[in-house]
């Protein structure tokens, strides 16, 4: 998370500069690939975190009206599809990120390599995965053991 939040800071600052300098003639050059670099790394560094403090998004409301032992085991199952897919989601990323290491892909304006942007989105998307697992599991400990959560 601290690297989410050092990345923000310097593309906030480094936006404001930009439109400070782009009406006095001297913009700053391939700020639009550093901006899409910095919010692809923020939000996925951000996903886990955001998953763990329960800040995201979540509409029940169908589900809430459900029995509390029916909603813990559809949550059960909600969470291990997600956890799937995510780590799905950054299994490909990585691979991605190989692949543009491999190709040596570089951004357009600036030349940066795509490969540790994508990478560290995939280890961002991986976390989230390991978080939603973590919940899972202990999801499935209260279940087995009949613990009220």
């Amino acid at each position: 998370m601290a690297i989410a939040g050092v990345v923000l800071m310097a593309t906030m600052v480094m936006a404001v500069m930009n439109m400070i300098l782009r009406p006095l003639g001297h913009p700053i050059t391939g700020s639009f690939e550093l901006l899409g670099f910095g919010c692809a790394i923020v939000t996925a560094l951000g996903l886990g975190y955001s998953y763990e403090r329960r800040v995201h998004i979540a509409v029940d409301i169908l589900f809430r009206r459900f029995p509390k032992p029916l909603r813990r085991v559809l949550a059960l199952i909600g969470q291990l599809v997600c956890g799937a897919f995510f780590l799905a989601v950054a299994w490909k990323m990585m691979t991605l990120a190989i692949n543009f290491k491999a190709n040596g892909e570089l951004s357009e304006t600036l030349a940066i390599p795509f490969y540790p942007v994508t990478g560290l989105v995939a280890l961002g998307v991986f976390l989230l995965s390991l978080n939603i697992f973590l919940s899972a599991f202990s999801n499935l400990f209260s279940i087995r053991s009949g613990v009220k959560k």
